[in-house]
């Protein structure tokens, strides 16, 4: 019997499985996505692309009595690729494949490994399943799953890339210091969401430098002006990595401001990880929005 992966991808054509083999061609509408090459001596046999649609995603994966795995409805751009692979090919091998560059690419893993060790996701023992996640550059998230089985014996090897690009949110705030100006005059603070920090990390990323430059000349244009720089994050990982992150991100952006030539003492940090939501953490959107600076008259 078929091993079916845990999550079917609506396809616009589908190509005969039967009659494909490893080494022909792929079918004639697949094309490469941009963050992962076609994989090697395989062939695409099914190819799915749908504009916008909708899948889950496993968010986060517990051990314990029994295990428990949390999945997301997320929407987006979702497209899928189903490989017939090189006999030899192993399920395994497949998924340390896929890690290494999923990794190089920065990926989050959520979860990586054989069916054997994550019994709450229902794959087959022998087969393999993995769960990537990354944050890009102006807010967009990119979801992957794989799946990676035998058809019918060892000799047979074939897997599932789902891949979900959720659209990056509207950011608000930007290029414009006097709206900062006069949110801070009638609310005492704003959330900014133009200021990007590599993953996981509190490195500044080289395209928040226009909403930094509308923050200093916010500040060189009002001189007595004096700030709280908050930081704030989702709630994916642990609540004390993320009040550490959220700290360490509000001090890379005072720093960034007093190496402009913002006196120190103008400034305060503070981190509050991810105890101050504004949004549903349950979503991708949502989690988007916690994701933030806030800037605070002091």
């Amino acid at each position: 019997m078929r091993y079916l992966p845990f999550i079917v991808v609506p396809l616009l054509a589908l190509a005969s499985a039967a009659l494909a083999g490893w080494n022909d061609p792929n079918v004639p509408e697949a094309k490469q996505y941009r963050l992962f090459k076609f994989y090697p001596q395989a062939s695409v046999i099914e190819y799915g692309l749908k504009d916008f649609d909708s899948e889950k995603m496993l968010t986060s994966y517990a051990k314990g009595d029994p295990d428990t795995a949390t999945f997301e409805e997320v929407e987006g751009r979702v497209i899928s690729y189903h490989y017939e692979h090189k006999p030899s090919t192993s399920t395994l091998e497949i998924l340390r494949q896929y890690d290494a560059l999923a990794k190089a690419k920065g990926f989050q893993v959520i979860v990586s490994g054989k069916g054997a060790v994550y019994p709450a996701l229902g794959v087959p023992d022998d087969a393999t399943v993995a769960y990537y996640r990354l944050e890009e550059p102006g807010g967009g998230t990119v979801w992957v799953h794989l799946d990676a089985w035998y058809n019918g014996g060892r000799d047979s090897p074939e897997s599932r890339l789902t891949l979900i690009e959720t659209k990056a949110m509207e950011q608000k705030l930007e290029g414009n210091a006097a709206v900062m100006m006069e949110a801070l005059q009638q609310s005492g603070r704003i959330a900014v969401y133009g200021i990007h920090f590599d993953f996981g990390k509190a490195t500044i990323r080289s395209d928040s430098e226009t909403v930094l430059a509308d923050v200093l000349a916010m500040l060189n244009a009002e001189g007595s002006l004096r700030l709280g720089i908050e930081g704030h994050t989702d709630n994916v990982g642990q609540p004390a990595i993320n009040q550490k992150l959220s700290a360490d991100r509000a001090a890379a952006v005072k720093a960034w401001l007093v190496a402009s030539g913002i006196g120190a003492s103008r400034l305060q940090t503070y981190g509050y990880g991810d105890t101050r939501p504004i949004a549903d953490n349950h979503s991708d959107g949502g989690r988007a929005k916690n994701r933030r600076v806030e800037l605070v008259r002091l």
